[in-house]
């Protein structure tokens, strides 16, 4: 894959290239008395014939692009081939006017900027033009180029599970994040899965009783449904039971969470008392309330796509479609 970095440095040895040679050829001019007391005239051209496109490519930062914009390098071979013309016209527009060296030379100069210059603002416009549409292109490749990641969100109690998919996911040669495996020892949870979210470009949830009653995984599925619509990310729903088919789940769950969230309250009321600080006790409070507020939206979010059956019976034949949906975006 070509690199922006080498597409820069093509454009800087054609520029500085250009620029040091004629350089060295004013010099020679000026030693040899051609300006007179119009020297300045050949530096300031050269100057602002040269410095604003080395230092507009210069800004170009390294990224990785599939395309090779040869329209702006034939553009920047001519545009430099024309400075050469124009600077060797000199002599011949001294031997034509027959005005005195200086004056014929400083003014074949000063003219060509009529045509050099406006080359140039096209020139650099082209390339800012071309390096928006790379960086743009860029962000693209970035994320179909990249090889898929899987993230696994699960609750402790179906670690089973979770392990034989990363199993079957290692047979298949798709690499895999797990926090059993992935999560470094005195990680903070939050920063964990935030940071797996952002790596992964799949996120397989493992569904059962025990994940949707639990404030983590709820927080890895919205986060992932969030970024499905602004990155997308593929989801993956896997159940291990099929109670939240039924009508009536979202009810009973929350009770259940009611319930949890009460007895918190109660410990938390006790700690207020005893003058202790319950700042763990809010967090885990606000979790299960933020998991109460948006159950009924990963409920039906669930039941409005395809789940996928990965108990005994059918795990084989669900990791087969889930394999094949991975390795079809590569």
């Amino acid at each position: 894959m070509k690199t922006l970095i080498n597409y820069r440095n093509l454009l800087l040895t054609i520029f500085t290239s250009a620029f040091g040679l004629l350089f060295l050829l004013l010099i020679i001019l000026t030693i040899s008395g051609k300006y007179s007391t119009r020297i300045y005239i050949p530096w300031l051209w050269l100057n602002f014939l040269y410095i604003p496109p080395i230092l507009f490519v210069l800004r170009i930062k390294q990224s990785a692009i599939k395309i090779v914009p040869s329209g702006i390098v034939s553009f920047a071979i001519l545009y430099v081939i024309s400075t050469f013309i124009i600077f060797f016209f000199q002599e011949l527009n001294r031997r034509i006017t027959g005005d005195l060296t200086y004056i014929a030379y400083s003014n074949a100069l000063l003219l060509s900027g009529l045509i050099l210059i406006p080359l140039e603002l096209i020139l650099i416009f082209l390339i800012r033009k071309k390096l928006i549409l790379i960086k743009l292109i860029d962000d693209k490749l970035k994320l179909l180029d990249v090889d898929p990641k899987v993230f696994i969100s699960y609750n402790h109690r179906d670690v089973d599970i979770a392990m034989m998919i990363k199993n079957a996911l290692d047979k298949a040669k798709i690499p895999v994040i797990i926090d059993r495996v992935d999560m470094k020892p005195g990680q903070a949870i939050t920063n964990f899965i935030e940071n797996s979210l952002k790596e992964a470009s799949v996120v397989i949830s493992i569904v059962s009783n025990n994940s949707l009653a639990s404030a983590w995984v709820a927080r890895e599925s919205n986060d992932t449904f969030l970024l499905q619509t602004y990155e997308n990310k593929r989801f993956f729903a896997c159940y291990l039971d099929e109670d939240f088919f039924q009508e009536d789940y979202t009810l009973k769950t929350v009770a259940k969470i009611d319930k949890r969230i009460k007895k918190l309250q109660k410990i938390i009321r006790q700690h207020d008392t005893a003058g202790i600080d319950s700042r763990d006790l809010n967090e885990q409070k606000t979790r299960l309330m933020t998991l109460r507020n948006s159950l009924d939206n990963i409920i039906g979010r669930l039941r409005n796509s395809l789940c996928l059956d990965v108990r005994k019976r059918d795990f084989d034949a669900s990791m087969k479609k889930i394999i094949t949906e991975i390795k079809a975006d590569i």
